[in-house]
């Protein structure tokens, strides 16, 4: 999700408040950006994930030059890799069991005047700055490859097909970064941090209720190439849950 605002981190040392902050910073006044089933094509869209649920949110076609690479899993497991769209909407046939993308947000900048979608060689008098990534995984059903991460920026993947669940139950879920588990990512479960993905990086989740589940998990760190400023990634993993 694009971060129009940068958040200050708490005083103190507090595992949990820093977590807090971490998952409020990458959701702060941003747009979700999701995939949107359909009887033929699974469409991404940005907006409101919770009013789409509900049918009462407008949602708009994610900008296509957004998208750096797409993904399907079909039936058989087979990973099917899209060519990108030169214009919105972004789909992809809804033939598969899973759909994927990686979107690139670019840089943000704050200045004294606001936050721009500019890298900050580009502004005069730059206060800090952000790249931001995201990916965005939707299950509409399930196969074994599933359970082993795609490998491109930071993912959420279930260890386990989680529509065999019911709510009560705890899901498993491995979060990476291109591939390789990464610990100290927030994990959030709804609306509410759930903690921190482990050394394996690994977090369980208990799931509460049936209908639309939404995971998410959020990393922030200084940049590779410019120190000074942060790299954020974040990843969105959503699937249906059956009423039993």
């Amino acid at each position: 999700m694009k971060m129009p605002g940068a958040c200050r981190r708490p005083a103190g040392t507090a595992a949990t408040a820093l977590l807090v902050t971490i998952l409020a910073c990458a959701t702060a006044g941003a747009h979700d950006v999701f995939w949107s089933a359909g009887a033929d094509a699974d469409t991404l869209l940005e907006g409101h994930l919770a009013g789409h649920a509900h049918g009462g949110a407008a949602n708009e076609p994610l900008e296509a030059a957004r998208v750096a690479w797409l993904a399907t899993i079909g039936a058989d497991g087979a990973r099917h890799e899209p060519p990108l769209p030169g214009a919105a909407p972004v789909t992809v046939p809804a033939d598969g069991v899973a759909d994927f993308a990686l979107v690139d947000w670019g840089w943000w900048t704050k200045t004294a005047e606001g936050t721009v979608n500019r890298h900050p060689s580009e502004v005069a008098r730059p206060l800090q700055a952000w790249r931001s990534q995201e990916t965005v995984k939707h299950l509409r059903g399930w196969h074994p490859s599933l359970s082993a991460p795609l490998g491109r920026g930071l993912e959420l993947t279930p260890l386990t097909d989680p529509r065999t669940l019911s709510a009560g139950d705890k899901l498993t879920v491995l979060v990476t970064l291109d591939g390789r588990p990464v610990a100290g990512a927030a994990v959030a479960y709804g609306d509410d941090t759930r903690g921190a993905s482990g050394s394996d990086g690994l977090v369980n989740v208990r799931l509460r209720s049936a209908g639309l589940q939404v995971v998410r998990a959020s990393l922030r760190r200084p940049d590779a190439d410019l120190p000074r400023h942060e790299d954020v990634r974040t990843a969105v993993l959503t699937f249906d849950l059956v009423a039993r």
